[in-house]
């Protein structure tokens, strides 16, 4: 069998591209992050989301489920993020597209599948994981906001009510799988419980040190345009390095595994050139953050699998895989939404 290999786009190679971001633009790679549903059963303090629409339209999930058959065959790698809302309120259709696409990758021997979920953990029990794990989805990140004391004023339900003993104890039933999963604990920080977290840590350290199934990635909360932007205690980014580089140290020192370690440039999902987010009505957005903006919208997903993008909104997400300018990498949206590029 002769392997597949890339034909990059005219004039992306001039200058040539650093290996990362090649694979950016490599079209035997397709990233696809959908909301099956964008309803959710939390309210954090610091979602910037609005809830407004909820289950992906049978539309959608067709067109998503014929774009992936007309791709196949040319692909190599087809990762498919689950986001939300929450998407475990929507595991039929987890399953329909997964279902869909492991055929494919049966048909295809060259095509491998990767599939993460982004949840709040709430209904990651263990009758949910059966259905996850069946359908191929067995990577998960999962936030918490420190102790429960802390955790439940920020991750709260729409009628208010505590969130952290469900989540934790879906967690240690995890935990007692013999099977291959990963799952990520981001851990929030911010100026209210910055002096929690160091406490938190060894509890995190005493369940979860030692199963390389569970890592863990601290980082500080930001303000991501949610309607309570304006009085999160967020940490300033002067002192957010050192914070940040304490909590990590004393968390290796737990025995605790860190995520996001890799070396090498730091590039988002939403500069490469093969990485859509389908929303639930089918339009497409290059980022999970600034769901509305104008720029965000760079086209739709139609029920026969054809897709619709606008170039000009396009391109200057990708804009730092030529220049190599590091700020465009790591976050394009900073510039866009500032409406300088």
């Amino acid at each position: 069998m002769t392997a597949k290999t890339a034909r990059l786009p005219v004039g992306v190679s001039d200058p040539p591209l650093s290996p990362a971001r090649v694979a950016c633009v490599s079209p035997l790679r397709l990233h696809l992050i959908l909301m099956p549903t964008e309803a959710c059963n939390f309210r954090c303090v610091y979602c910037y989301e609005t809830f407004a629409l909820k289950r992906m339209r049978p539309d959608v999930v067709t067109g998503v489920k014929r774009l992936l058959s007309q791709r196949a065959s040319d692909l190599t790698l087809l990762l498919l993020s689950w986001f939300g809302g929450e998407p475990l309120l929507a595991p039929d259709i987890m399953e329909d597209v997964m279902g869909h696409a492991r055929g494919l990758a049966a048909r295809n021997p060259d095509l491998a599948i990767r599939a993460d979920a982004t949840t709040n953990g709430s209904l990651l029990n263990d009758a949910m994981a059966d259905r996850l794990f069946a359908a191929g989805v067995r990577d998960f990140q999962i936030s918490l906001d420190g102790p429960a004391a802390w955790h439940d004023r920020k991750r709260v339900r729409p009628g208010g009510g505590a969130t952290f003993e469900g989540i934790w104890r879906n967690l240690l039933a995890l935990k007692t799988r013999p099977e291959r999963f990963h799952v990520t604990l981001r851990v929030h920080v911010d100026r209210d419980n910055v002096d929690a977290i160091p406490e938190f840590l060894p509890r995190l350290g005493s369940e979860f040190s030692g199963d390389d199934r569970f890592d863990l990635f601290i980082r500080t909360v930001s303000r991501l345009g949610g309607p309570r932007d304006a009085d999160l205690p967020i940490l300033s980014e002067d002192e957010s390095p050192a914070i940040l580089a304490s909590l990590r140290q004393r968390a290796e020192q737990l025995g605790l595994k860190l995520a996001g370690a890799n070396a090498g440039e730091k590039i988002c999902y939403a500069a490469h050139a093969n990485s859509f987010l389908v929303r639930a009505d089918g339009r497409l957005n290059k980022c999970t953050v600034a769901l509305e903006s104008p720029a965000n919208q760079v086209g739709r997903i139609h029920e026969d699998g054809t897709v619709e993008l606008t170039r000009e909104r396009v391109l200057p997400w990708m804009r730092g895989l030529q220049s190599g300018e590091a700020a465009a990498l790591a976050c394009p949206l900073r510039k866009i939404s500032s409406g300088s590029q």
